[in-house]
């Protein structure tokens, strides 16, 4: 028997497939008018069209872009496909598929001569890979961090042989040649790339899901940075409103309510929100947040 969302799926591929595609031609003419009217702004403020040409290029922009978008939609099916069993259901990965899409729809220049398929593809990849890592953790850890990251990791291991102990935080700091400031920004990463969700490589080439954690004594750079857990996390969610801190606190089972993640949709009934709602607020949160990381480095 198929389940709601399958019929939910199917309706929605029943629906795109009435949207013919495009030849080559089409996605030029229709691209132009697009980039059209993104230049009617300077060229109404320079006198170079009346207010009647401004509002016709706005008018021919829209519905080409729509039409744009609509002969593309099962391109980002095709792509949201690859990302199946990663975290998200398959409604997610098409929403934020139709997102990537819709940048690649703004951005397209008709006069480089690529195919729209082939320039939008990347865009819908970007989109979906991004979402899923998202769900995956509470924070996106910028790639310009990675490296850092891994130089912590080294450096811990390293201090703990030599000194026989976790190093405290000066220790740390001195080791890399970094603020203390700067290295409890790289440990908050680091617990954000350890939680048992991310299954990755870690700085040996081993799976991490390939050992096994001693429960009996915390990680190293648990022990240094525990403490300032509670205030950093508290930090953050002080820089966003009260409803995009609850919708990541009962996103990520930081609620008192029940201490468990909720779905976006379980996550709308329980404040009064549709689910499309939950998940546009979560995802100006987490970018807030991202900001902040940048800005505490």
């Amino acid at each position: 028997m198929a389940t709601k969302l399958d019929t939910t799926l199917g309706n929605y591929l029943r629906q795109i497939k009435e949207y013919s595609l495009l030849t080559a031609d089409e996605e030029r003419e229709l691209g132009s008018k697009i980039r059209a009217a993104a230049e009617s702004d300077i060229r109404l403020a320079r006198g170079a069209i009346g207010a009647a040409e401004y509002q016709r290029l706005q008018s021919d922009s829209a519905a080409a872009r729509d039409r744009m978008i609509q002969a593309n939609l099962r391109l980002v099916i095709s792509v949201a496909k690859n990302f199946r069993n990663r975290g998200l259901p398959m409604e997610d990965l098409v929403n934020e598929g139709n997102v990537g899409l819709m940048n690649a729809v703004d951005r397209f220049d008709p006069s480089v001569g690529s195919r729209f398929s082939t320039y939008a593809s990347y865009w819908i990849d970007q989109a979906v890979r991004r979402a899923v890592q998202n769900a995956t953790q509470m924070i996106h850890i910028p790639s310009y961090l990675m490296e850092q990251i891994g130089h912590m990791k080294l450096a811990l291991r390293k201090l703990e042989e030599q000194l026989g102990r976790p190093p405290n935080m000066t220790e740390l700091a001195e080791h890399m040649d970094i603020t203390p400031r700067k290295a409890g920004a790289i440990s908050q990463a680091i617990k954000a790339c350890t939680c048992p969700t991310q299954a990755g490589i870690d700085d040996d080439g081993a799976m991490v899901t390939e050992s096994l954690p001693d429960t009996r004594t915390p990680a190293p750079f648990e022990a240094v940075f525990s403490e300032s857990d509670a205030d950093f996390v508290s930090q953050m969610l002080s820089r966003i409103t009260e409803r995009e801190a609850e919708v990541l606190k009962l996103r990520y089972g930081l609620s008192e309510r029940n201490g468990k993640r909720m779905t976006l949709k379980e996550i709308g009934e329980t404040i009064g929100l549709t689910r499309e709602r939950v998940r546009q607020i979560e995802k100006e949160a987490k970018r807030k947040l991202e900001e902040y990381v940048r800005e505490y480095l």
